[in-house]
């Protein structure tokens, strides 16, 4: 509900301005890359649960200020931005932090099938929050998503409260440059691991800014309102959600890395349609199987790089993932900025699509050439 509020409230203060969304985006996300594998290294330092409940206590404050400055008419462009760089920060930390907690608590045997599982109760959220803040939106305002999402953090934080907490682990004296580069040469070490996050960069980049155009199309292209922009959002959520599932039902089978890069490359080319200039109904239809397909490729990218990873690096291979996959979001909506100011949103769309296919047939090609490509259903050689 407040991804919905805050972008509307952007196009509300700049008059739907393109830019000023994508420069929204860039502070939103922009900590993550700055400080995602300095958070990773954190992560394999300390307590996980309580990294958690310091995040979700952060996030709840947040939506508080955002709450209490949009009802009073005193909110601005660059207190919204000045926001969500702080945010973004808090992010930072809380997104390996969150993975990490997965393997903890149900071990490698059920890996696949959590991450699915917790995809799903992700994915569910962003079915109903966007079509009830469109709503709320309506009926209320925007601060009153901000309250809602403020409320919400007490049961999120009770929930953490009964995870047990498990002391971190003892350490030596790395340094956190060492913990980090250490992180990356794994990662350099690993075929599989470096064609997959080859990939997931064009998808983050150029893909993925389908999320951040769709205000834009909705107010601009399709003439609609914010109780549309939510169906939209929910359309895509409904998609990602039975992605989620496909994973959980199947997700064994598709753990194979040709076959996630093919879901990548599915995804790129239906974004694609949008070149066509759909319809309201017929962007329904599109989002819903663009959901599908990044959430069966998202979640086997993520499902595959823990499996690989060591325990004592699962915060620094989760921020590695993190970095990529929310860090670099900036360059995205720049880049989904400049085209949807120039040649429409729509156009913004399927050309990220088309890089972002073109980039998984290179990997494909890349990875079979190497002959990497079997079946992951079991944990590599590494340091352990």
């Amino acid at each position: 509900m407040q991804s919905v509020a805050a972008a509307w409230l952007v196009l509300q203060l700049s008059h739907n301005s393109a830019l000023a969304l994508a420069l929204y985006g860039a502070c939103q996300y922009g900590p993550v890359l700055v400080f995602g594998l300095f958070a990773g290294a954190l992560v394999d330092r300390l307590v996980h649960r309580d990294l958690l409940l310091i995040t979700q206590a952060v996030s709840m404050a947040g939506a508080g200020v955002y709450a209490a400055l949009t009802m009073a008419h005193v909110i601005t462009l660059p207190i919204v931005f000045l926001m969500a760089v702080a945010l973004g920060i808090n992010q930072a930390l809380y997104f390996p932090a969150r993975q990490a907690t997965v393997l903890g608590m149900v071990g490698r045997a059920d890996l696949g099938s959590a991450v699915a599982l917790n995809s799903m109760a992700f994915n569910l959220a962003r079915i109903i929050g966007p079509a009830v803040a469109g709503l709320v939106i309506a009926s209320s305002g925007v601060a009153a998503c901000f309250w809602l999402n403020a409320l919400s953090y007490a049961g999120v934080i009770l929930a953490l409260l009964t995870i047990r907490r498990r002391p971190a682990r003892a350490r030596g004296v790395e340094t956190t440059l060492g913990l980090i580069a250490e992180g990356l040469d794994y990662v350099r070490r690993q075929p599989i691991l470096a064609a997959l996050f080859a990939l997931l960069l064009s998808a983050s980049v150029f893909g993925a800014n389908f999320t951040l155009v769709l205000p834009l199309f909705t107010r601009v292209s399709l003439h609609a309102n914010a109780d549309q922009l939510g169906y939209l959002f929910s359309a895509q959520g409904l998609g990602a959600f039975t992605g989620a599932l496909t994973m959980t039902v199947a997700g064994r089978s598709l753990l194979e890395p040709r076959r996630i890069i093919l879901a990548g490359i599915f995804f790129g080319a239906v974004e694609l349609l949008f070149a066509i200039g759909p319809t309201f109904w017929q962007a329904v239809a599109v989002l819903l199987v663009i959901g599908w397909s990044f959430a069966v490729y998202s979640i086997g990218t993520n499902t595959v790089v823990q499996i690989l990873a060591p325990d004592r690096m699962q915060g620094r291979m989760m921020s590695v993932y993190s970095t990529i996959f929310i860090g670099t979001t900036p360059f995205g909506n720049v880049f989904a900025g400049v085209i949807a100011h120039r040649w429409g949103p729509g156009t913004a769309v399927w050309v990220g699509g088309a890089l972002t296919a073109v980039t998984g047939v290179a990997v494909l090609i890349s990875l079979i050439a190497r002959d990497a490509g079997g079946t992951i259903g079991h944990r590599s050689t590494g340091p352990g």
